[in-house]
C-alpha cells in the first residue's frame, strides 16, 4: 500500500457506498482531507434525494446542520442555495431550543449537491450497485478492503464507508400491495446485507414512511392557513453563499403567498386540519392498514407516526394538523407534511378529500411505508468504524437513525474518520457537552436502538452550550486543527470571536450613569430604574435589556448584531450556564477514565449479570460511558471503579 492510503493504480483510500446525505458529506469530507476517494451509487444523477419532506433544520436537527457547517460539512450551504423559504422556530422559548428550519427545492438540492461533488478534487463519482466487501483474515479480525459491484467490478480501498439508506433490501408497502424498492421508484440494494451477516454482524429491521404528494393547482388554498417564512434573511450557513449561487425563480402561479425579500423568492407553506369525518374514514379502514394487520412487522419511529397510528394513539382528537409544503419553485406537487401513510391509495384519497381544503384534490403519488435492512449501532465504535471489521464505517440510516441532518451528520464524522485513519492519524470524537453531534454518536453505540434514531434538544443535557448560534466558535477550531476550514470561513469565525471578546471585555468594564437616558431605557423593557452608576454587566442579566443599548447609554459605538447576541445569552443566562458547566467537569472525570480495550468484564466480580452482558455487547471505551448503558446502575459502576483503580487506570 502506497503512503496516502492508495492499494495500488486502481486503488483509492476510501470508498463510499451509496450518495445520500451520508454518502455525500463523507465523500466530501475524505476527498478535502487528502484521501483519493470513490463515491459509488446507483445513480450518479440522483445524488441527496429527499424521499421525505424536502426541508432541512428543526429543533436539534438545526443545531446539527450548524454543527456540520462548522466542521466544514456541506449541507448548510446547499441549503442555502436552494431554500425555498426559512423561519427560526421556538422564538418564544429559550436560546438553547431555537432552531432554523428551511423548505428546500428538492430537485434544485440535489443537483447543486451532484455539482459540489463533480467539482471536488479527489473524487470520483461513479455509477454502481455495491453487492458485497472485499474482506481479508478471519474470525474475529476482519478487515474490508474494498467493495464488489453486482457486475462484478472490484474497486479496492484502504477504508470503506457504507452509506445505504433505506436501500438493503428495501421493501415498499401500500395497502396489501408491496414491492422491493429503496425508494419510490428505485431498486433496492441486494447482498450486501446477506454479507455483512454472513462475517458476523447483526442485521435488524426497521420501518419508515412518507405522505402522499398532492397536485397544487386542486387545492382550494381559499381554506387553508397560511405559513410564510421568514422576512428577514436567514442562513443556515456562517460562511453565507455568493449570491450568484443562489438559486432564482420567478413566482409559480398556482402559489398564494409567495413574495421576493432582498430580491429573493420565499414561498409560503400552508396549514388545514383533519376533522371527525377524516377520523372515522380511517378508523374504518383500519382493517386495510398494513400497520395493524400484520402487513408490517417492524418498528417505525416514535416521533413521526403514521396518520393512521396518530388516529389511534390519540382518539381522544378530533383534529391533527397537517402542512402543505410546495417541493420546489416551479413544480405542482405538494408534500403532505403529518400525513404518513400505508393505506390503499383509494383510502388515501378518500381521507384526503374529506379536509375541505382538498375537497377535489387530486394525487400525484400516494404515500407508502417502507421496510429495511440495519445493522444496529452497538456494534460501532465511537468513530463509526465497525468492531468486527476494521476498515469498513457505517453512517446514515444503516445504522438505526431517521432523518436527512443525522445521516449527514454521521457522513461527515465517518469520512473525516476514514481520511483521519488513512494518513495513520487518530479519530475525531466529540464529547457530549462539546456537540449534538457528539450527544447523537454516544446514544448510538450506547443505547440500544429499537425503534429509528431520532435528535432531538431533550436528549442533550448541556443544550444551553450546545446552542445552534454558537457552532462556529465549538468547532470550527476543530476543522482548522483537521484541516477542513476554508480560509473565509477561518476569517469569519476570527473575526466574530474578536469582537465577542471585545465586547465582553466592555460590559466587565463599563458602568452606566443614572440618568434620564437610562430610566427612560429601562422603562421601555419594564425594569426599575438606577439610583447610582451601575456596571453594565449586572443591567444586561436583565430581562429584555440589549448590549447595544448599553453600550449607546455608555456612549460607545454598537458592536455587530452576532457578537452582541452571544455576549447577552452569556450574561443573561450566566447562572445556568455555570451550574452546567460544574456538572460537566465531574461528567468528565468519569469520561477521561477509560475502561482497557482487552478488559474481560466476566471476571468482574460483583456486577450483575444484566451489566456484564451490555457491558459485553457494547464494550464501552470509558466509565462514562458505561454509566450511559441501559441496565448499568451506578452499583456497577462503582464495582468497575475498584478494578480499573487497581489496573491503574482511573484516578485514586
Amino acid at each position: 500500500m502506497t503512503p496516502d492510503g492508495d492499494s495500488g493504480r486502481n486503488g483509492y483510500g476510501v470508498i463510499v457506498v451509496g450518495a445520500g446525505h451520508a454518502g455525500c458529506e463523507a465523500a466530501l469530507a475524505a476527498a478535502r482531507l487528502g484521501a483519493r476517494t470513490l463515491l459509488l451509487t446507483m445513480d450518479p444523477d440522483s445524488v441527496a434525494g429527499m424521499p421525505c419532506n424536502p426541508s432541512i433544520g428543526g429543533p436539534a436537527k438545526g443545531h446539527l446542520v450548524r454543527e456540520i457547517d462548522a466542521l466544514g460539512g456541506e449541507m448548510a450551504r446547499v441549503t442555502d442555495r436552494t431554500q425555498l423559504q426559512i423561519r427560526m422556530l421556538n422564538t418564544g422559548k429559550g436560546p438553547a431550543v431555537r432552531a432554523l428550519r428551511a423548505q428546500c427545492d428538492k430537485w434544485l438540492y440535489a443537483r447543486a449537491m451532484g455539482r459540489v461533488l463533480r467539482g471536488q478534487p479527489n473524487l470520483d463519482l461513479r455509477q454502481g450497485s455495491v453487492t458485497g466487501l472485499l474482506w481479508e483474515g478471519g474470525g474475529d479480525d476482519w478487515r474490508v478492503v474494498g467493495v464488489e459491484t453486482e457486475l462484478g467490478r472490484r474497486f479496492r480501498g484502504a477504508k470503506v464507508i457504507v452509506t445505504t439508506g433505506t436501500f438493503l433490501n428495501g421493501r415498499i408497502i401500500v395497502g396489501n400491495t408491496s414491492y422491493p424498492a429503496g425508494r419510490a421508484g428505485e431498486s433496492p440494494a441486494r447482498g450486501l446485507s446477506e454479507d455483512l451477516a454472513a462475517h458476523g454482524f447483526a442485521i435488524g429491521r426497521l420501518k419508515t414512511g412518507t405522505p402522499p404528494r398532492i397536485d397544487a393547482r386542486t387545492i382550494d388554498f381559499a381554506q387553508t392557513e397560511l405559513q410564510p417564512g421568514s422576512t428577514r434573511p436567514l442562513e443556515f450557513s456562517f460562511d453565507p453563499v455568493p449570491a450568484d449561487e443562489i438559486a432564482g425563480a420567478t413566482p409559480n402561479p398556482v402559489y398564494p403567498g409567495a413574495e421576493r425579500h432582498d430580491g429573493r423568492l420565499k414561498m409560503a407553506c400552508y396549514s388545514i386540519y383533519t376533522n371527525p369525518g377524516t377520523h372515522d374514514l380511517i378508523r374504518a379502514n383500519l382493517h386495510r392498514a398494513p400497520l395493524f394487520n400484520g402487513s408490517i412487522e417492524s418498528t417505525g419511529p416514535r416521533y413521526c407516526p403514521s396518520i393512521e397510528d396518530k388516529i389511534v394513539r390519540f382518539a381522544d382528537k378530533d383534529a391533527h394538523q397537517l402542512f402543505l409544503e410546495p417541493e420546489g419553485f416551479t413544480t405542482n406537487q405538494v408534500y403532505v407534511q403529518g400525513a404518513n401513510t400505508s393505506l390503499p391509495e383509494d383510502v388515501q384519497l378518500a381521507l384526503l378529500r374529506s379536509i375541505p381544503a382538498l375537497a377535489n384534490v387530486e394525487m400525484i403519488h400516494a404515500g407508502y411505508a417502507i421496510e429495511y435492512d440495519f445493522a444496529p449501532s452497538q456494534q460501532l465504535r465511537g468513530s463509526l468504524e465497525t468492531q468486527r471489521a476494521t476498515g469498513l464505517y457505517l453512517a446514515g440510516q444503516i445504522n438505526g437513525t431517521t432523518g436527512y441532518e443525522e445521516a449527514a451528520g454521521q457522513g461527515l464524522l465517518a469520512g473525516i474518520n476514514a481520511a483521519l485513519a488513512v494518513r495513520g492519524e487518530p479519530p475525531l470524537s466529540f464529547r457530549r457537552d462539546q456537540a449534538y453531534l457528539g450527544v447523537m454518536i454516544d446514544d448510538l453505540i450506547t443505547k440500544e436502538i429499537d425503534e429509528p434514531y431520532r435528535l432531538h434538544t431533550s436528549r442533550a443535557e448541556y443544550r444551553l452550550r450546545l446552542r445552534q448560534d454558537n457552532a462556529d466558535l465549538r468547532l470550527t477550531p476543530v476543522a482548522e486543527r483537521i484541516g477542513l476550514a476554508s480560509e473565509s470561513r477561518l476569517r469569519r469565525w476570527r473575526e466574530k470571536a474578536q469582537a465577542i471578546e471585545a465586547a465582553g471585555e466592555w460590559l466587565d468594564a463599563a458602568r452606566i450613569p443614572a440618568n434620564d437616558a437610562s430610566a427612560a431605557a429601562l422603562r421601555a423593557i419594564d425594569s426599575a430604574p438606577i439610583a447610582e452608576p451601575t456596571p453594565a454587566a449586572n443591567l444586561l442579566k436583565r430581562p429584555r435589556m440589549k448590549l447595544n443599548t448599553l453600550r449607546e447609554l455608555a456612549g460607545a459605538p454598537p458592536v455587530d448584531r452576532e457578537a452582541a447576541a452571544q455576549v447577552e445569552m452569556e450574561a443573561l443566562y450566566s447562572g445556568y450556564i455555570r451550574q452546567q458547566d460544574r456538572i460537566v467537569e465531574r461528567s468528565r472525570k468519569l469520561e477521561h477514565a477509560p475502561i482497557p480495550p482487552e478488559f474481560d468484564f466476566a471476571t468482574a466480580r460483583g456486577l450483575r449479570t444484566e451489566a456484564r452482558q451490555k457491558l459485553e455487547r457494547v464494550r464501552p471505551a470509558t466509565l462514562g460511558q458505561a454509566g450511559r448503558i441501559n441496565g448499568v446502575t451506578p452499583a456497577d459502576i462503582a464495582v468497575l471503579m475498584v478494578y480499573m483503580k487497581r489496573a491503574g487506570a482511573t484516578p485514586g
